[in-house]
Order: structure tokens, then C-alpha cells, then sequence
């Protein structure tokens, strides 16, 4: 069966916000490619589906699995159902206890001088060229080394943890080809391999780093199979890099194609956290989440049957004009009125406040020691990713002839 709308392709890629308006004017509750799935798009609706997980369960594995490749399918990264982001309470409750210490604004402020400490270190690399990449040279190892060390795995591997954390989202729509399945199923076998005996070394001799913390969680959760742990191991890999490499390289990407902005950051850095929540807001790392209907029930005045998998888009709902005033305009002094960029509820972002430090500290030292710099002209390049948002690759230069003061 075909659907009026579809989210998944070249275009919606490129640009998903034009389909997201469509959807809030014309079927704010209707069913789209892929699967028949239910794409919610309004704001108050999108906040409705995340505020009653008695309605709308997070358990969606099975349709997340459905939208892969079947070879993909039967060998899943993690068999385990000890997943924070697909359970419910009282399940969720607990696991979340398991690592909410970890990202609590005091835990984060410890981090603070560290996060910096890394940034200066991408900063200075980028300095010593004329020419660099936002996503490879900063954007994307800033993150994964920050929560590699949070996690207790070595950093000097962050190629691999970035190349698995890759293959665990970006495994695209419907069929791919052989040689690509090949790849992804070997990276998920190397990257279950390593954690596993990363796990194992850890409950012979714990440390003091958040898989050691997992594994003593133990106690308040009961048992936790190796798999279990691997399960929010992956999870806080994934999480603890995509959101920020994505806010980072699209924040960038909008400043270049704002440049007042971009100005008025420079000469004012104590703008930057109303410019995080902007970005947030505009071009948001994370796009669309999963839900399914517990029970038949009717939303926006349109019925959905027990079972259905519904997906409030986050990016629509952070674009509606009914909650923000002209939407698409870029507004880094915007009072901002709940943007749901780290979602909504008893599942918002458990990372946020770690995601927010690590773009604040980013765009302050990029505005205090980056000459400025411009990008060629011409199409870039989004990353083929169905519930994330995030570029492939961001090649700037230098202006040396107007170093920052």
C-alpha cells in the first residue's frame, strides 16, 4: 500500500521540513512511509503522545527492527530487554537509576575542565591547517573521546567506536547491498566482542568509570546478563555521541548559512547556551521518535488501533507556528517555550546536560580562538539516517587575513 506522505528518501534527506509543514497543515495524525507507521506532527500532539507512556509504549523494538534490512534483522546488535529507551515503568524507572548519577548537573560541572582540556586539544590540530572538517576534526571526536572516558574504554579506539556507532543507526531503509550488510554485521561483531570482555575484565577488577557502575548496579536492579550491560553500554556510545557531533556540525552549518548570527556570537559568547537551545529548536540532532499504542485510542480526532506504531516527529513539533512564533526563522535570542529537541517526559535525553556542555564549551572556543572561516559553495551532504539528523561531512577554510581579537 502507498501513503500520501512518505519520510524516508532523497529529498526528505536533504530537507524534511517542507513535508513536516505539509503534515501539521494538511494530516497532523496520519500514516506514511515507511510501514504504515503513524507520523504525528503537532506540537501539542507530539508532547500528548510523550507525556502518557501508559498509552503509547516505548517497547517498539520490533518495529524498529521491521524498518531494517531481514539480514540485518536476525542478527541484532543486543539481545536484551534492559533497554532504557524501549521499556516502560517500572522497567525504565530502574534502569535509568542505573546511570542518571552519571549525567546529573553536578556530576557534569566536574566534567567541565576536562570537556575543555579535549576541545583544546581538536582546537589546537585545527589551527596548525589552512583547511579542516568540522564533523571529523572536532564535532565528531570531541564527544566520543569525552564519553569513551566516561564509560572507562580507551580513547585512542574512537575511530572504531565511531564507525560502530554509525553502523548501529545509519543501517538505512528497506534493502541494502550484500557488501554492506557484510560490513555492518561484522562491525556489530567486533563491537559486541570488545565490550563483552571489556564487561568481564570490569567485573573481575572494577574501576571507577560508568561500566564498573553498571555492573555494580546490579544490586538495585538484580541481575544483569552481559548482554544487559552491553545493551546500555551501546546505548550510552550511540547517544553519548550522535546527539553532540550532530549539534555541533549542524549549529555550524546554520551560523554559515546565517552569518548576522555567527557575528553577533563572536562578539558576544554569553549568547551561546540561547543559541544551543536554538539549534535544538531549528535543526535539532534528533528528528522523529517511536511509540506504540497500548490500546485503541483516538489523537487529534483520528483513531488508532491498539498496537499501532505512532512516531511523534520532534523536528515538526519544534517548528509548529502555534507554539513558535515564525518557526523557520533562525533566532539566537529566541525566549524559548519547550522545545522538545531532547524529547519530552519520563524518557527526555538522560545526556542533555552533558550534550549542552559539551556544545557550549565547543562554540566558545571555537569563537575565541578560530579565525574566521566559510565553506565552498554548493549541496551538503546529510547522513542517511531515518531519526537522526546530522551531516556526513562540513569542509571549511580559513580567513587568515581576520583573526579573532
Amino acid at each position: 500500500m502507498s501513503y500520501a506522505f512518505s519520510l524516508i528518501g532523497p529529498e526528505v534527506t536533504q530537507n524534511p521540513y517542507p513535508v513536516y509543514a505539509e503534515l501539521r497543515e494538511k494530516a497532523p495524525v496520519c500514516q506514511v512511509e515507511p510501514g504504515g507507521f503513524w507520523a504525528v506532527s503537532r506540537y501539542d500532539d507530539v508532547v500528548y503522545v510523550l507525556k502518557h507512556p501508559e498509552l503509547f509504549s516505548s517497547d517498539t523494538f520490533a518495529a524498529r527492527q521491521s524498518t531494517q534490512d531481514e539480514r540485518l534483522q536476525r542478527e541484532p546488535l543486543v539481545v536484551s530487554d534492559v533497554n532504557v529507551l524501549m521499556s516502560d515503568p517500572p522497567v525504565h524507572t530502574r534502569i535509568r537509576q542505573l546511570v542518571s548519577g552519571a549525567f546529573t548537573p553536578r556530576a557534569i560541572a566536574r566534567l567541565e575542565q576536562r570537556v575543555r582540556a579535549i576541545t583544546t586539544e581538536y582546537i589546537d590540530r585545527i589551527l596548525a591547517k589552512d583547511t579542516f572538517d568540522m564533523m571529523d576534526d572536532l564535532a565528531v571526536p570531541l564527544p566520543v573521546t569525552v564519553i569513551s572516558e566516561m564509560l572507562g574504554v580507551d580513547p585512542s579506539l574512537r575511530a572504531d567506536f565511531k564507525r560502530w556507532s554509525d553502523d548501529s543507526v545509519s543501517t538505512g531503509m528497506g534493502r541494502i547491498p550484500d557488501e554492506e550488510v557484510e560490513r555492518i554485521l561484522r562491525s556489530r561483531r567486533e563491537m559486541r566482542a570488545y565490550f563483552h570482555d571489556m564487561i568481564a575484565e570490569r567485573k573481575r577488577r572494577p574501576r571507577e568509570d560508568l561500566i564498573s557502575d553498571l555492573i555494580r548496579g546490579e544490586v538495585e536492579y538484580g541481575q544483569l546478563s552481559p548482554d544487559d550491560v552491553l545493551g546500555m553500554v551501546v546505548l550510552l556510545l550511540v547517544a553519548g555521541n550522535e546527539t553532540t557531533t550532530n549539534l555541533i556540525g549542524n549549529g555550524t552549518l546554520t551560523l554559515l548559512e546565517h552569518p548576522d548570527a555567527l557575528r553577533r556570537l563572536r562578539e558576544e559568547p554569553a549568547l551561546i547556551p540561547g543559541f544551543i537551545e536554538e539549534v535544538l529548536r531549528y535543526e535539532g540532532p534528533a528528528q522523529i521518535l517511536m511509540r506504540r499504542a497500548t490500546q485503541d485510542v483516538t489523537l487529534a480526532g483520528v483513531p488508532l488501533p491498539k498496537g499501532a506504531i505512532v512516531m511523534p516527529i520532534i523536528a515538526s513539533a519544534n517548528r509548529d507556528p502555534a507554539q513558535f512564533s515564525d518557526p523557520d526563522r533562525f533566532d539566537i535570542t529566541r525566549e524559548q517555550r519547550g522545545n522538545v529537541g531532547f524529547g519530552f517526559g519520563i524518557h527526555f535525553c538522560v545526556g542533555a546536560p552533558l550534550s549542552r556542555l559539551e556544545g557550549k564549551i565547543a562554540f566558545e572556543e571555537i569563537f575565541r580562538r578560530l579565525p574566521p572561516f566559510s565553506r565552498d559553495p554548493g549541496p551538503v551532504v546529510w547522513r542517511t539516517m531515518f531519526s537522526l539528523r546530522g551531516l556526513q561531512s562540513l569542509p571549511l577554510r580559513f580567513d587568515r587575513s581576520a583573526r579573532p581579537a
